[in-house]
């Protein structure tokens, strides 16, 4: 029998690899076959914005009921929620690994829309993620259905307007206005997707490899390897766990910086993060300000200032919920007596119960808890603790 085991093994092998190409294979028939069902069209949608993220409505295959997604420049492919999926009865195609700015990986299943319509304009032959929420993502409590995708935005053109609450698409680029001051910058983008990378100066020195997020709330973060080459007179550390992704939280340290920064020539001074997670995102805390065109034949972004960008600096503490009875520390300073993941009997004298009615409640509406200067806390060892957040 030992003369048959190498045949064998070769035997093994060639079938992994057939299977991996011929998954890799489907990956790429799914980024690469989708397709607008319009031409000569200007779609208006308008959208919620929620906890600082587009969310747009849209109609799978035949389904008449109207589902919620977010918009999500940064995701490499459109994701729809498992349940739903199931619902309509979607089928496995291929199989991928996904991976988040939390630096959270999963293995999923992908499938196809046959067709996701928005408005009066339909989307066909598009990829689409099986997305299995994490019991602490924050996302499903913002869009519960799932994720429009770069590998989707990448078929078309668009306009943004956070002001209006309004997000155009087209087969055409966008024009601007006469007398509008506009910056302009290129980006990249990767064959299969949508997903731009931008260049951005920071003190003078140029910074490659950011993405020009949509699906990211917060303004601009750098992987903290950079750190120490911008010098600041206002800098804060603070470890934290209370940012999410689609597969949950991680645990980050993030160094904030107040820096002189450059988007295609618009400059402004605003607090930039350093990551220990190795993130390089620019988002809708610095984008909302704009109007925001997306050129894809052009590989071209255009910001249109409506208002002066301003970002308010990070908090320094914020609670999270670990059950009913009882809070966690979610985010903390390293020189406070409250560590990353300490139970906390009380908050203000509030148990999580007193103020939120389930996860949800929480995510939506914790930021009412943490518009204050300081909050009083009492630990576990009932010892009571006044907290800074800012």
């Amino acid at each position: 029998m030992n003369t048959f085991r190498p045949l064998f093994l070769a035997a093994a092998l060639f079938t992994g690899f057939l299977f991996i190409s011929c998954n890799y294979a489907k990956n790429v028939r799914l980024l690469t076959g989708g397709e607008v069902k319009r031409t000569n069209f200007v779609q208006t949608l308008p959208f919620e914005y929620s906890k600082g993220l587009i969310v747009v409505g849209g109609y799978i295959n035949q389904d008449t009921t109207r589902h919620e997604f977010i918009f999500d420049t940064g995701a490499f492919n459109s994701k729809v929620e498992n349940e739903l999926a199931k619902s309509l009865r979607l089928p496995d195609v291929a199989t991928k690994s996904n991976s988040t700015a939390q630096g959270n990986t999963r293995k999923i299943s992908v499938t196809r829309l046959d067709s996701i319509r928005f408005g009066e304009t339909t989307f066909s032959k598009i990829g689409a993620g099986k997305l299995i929420y994490d019991q602490q993502s924050a996302s499903p409590c913002i869009a519960e259905d799932g994720i429009i995708g770069a590998n989707l935005i990448k078929l078309a053109h668009w306009k943004i307007e956070y002001d209006k609450r309004e997000v155009h698409f087209s087969d055409s680029p966008f024009g601007t206005e006469q007398g509008n001051t506009v910056y302009s910058l290129p980006f990249k983008r990767p064959l299969l997707s949508g997903v731009p990378e931008i260049k951005i100066e920071v003190n003078g020195r140029t910074v490659s490899g950011v993405l020009f997020d949509v699906g990211y709330n917060g303004g601009l973060v750098l992987p903290a390897s950079f750190a120490g080459s911008f010098q600041s007179d206002e800098e804060q550390i603070v470890i934290d766990q209370s940012t999410t992704g689609i597969y949950g939280t991680n645990v980050d340290t993030l160094i904030t910086k107040k820096l002189e920064v450059s988007v295609g020539g618009y400059s402004s001074r605003i607090p930039v993060e350093f990551s220990s997670i190795g993130k390089a995102l620019l988002g809708n805390e610095f984008l909302e300000h704009f109007t925001v065109l997306l050129n894809y034949n052009r590989k071209e972004i255009s910001l249109i200032p409506k208002r002066e960008v301003e970002i308010s600096p990070g908090l320094r503490f914020i609670p999270g919920v670990l059950n009913d009875s009882l809070w966690v520390v979610n985010r903390t300073v390293p020189d406070s007596p409250l560590q990353l993941g300490d139970t906390l009997m009380s908050v203000n004298n509030l148990k999580p119960a007193d103020v939120f009615d389930n996860y949800c409640d929480y995510v939506m509406n914790i930021g009412s808890l943490l518009d204050a200067e300081e909050l009083e806390v009492v630990t576990k060892d009932e010892i009571p603790v006044t907290v800074k957040l800012k």
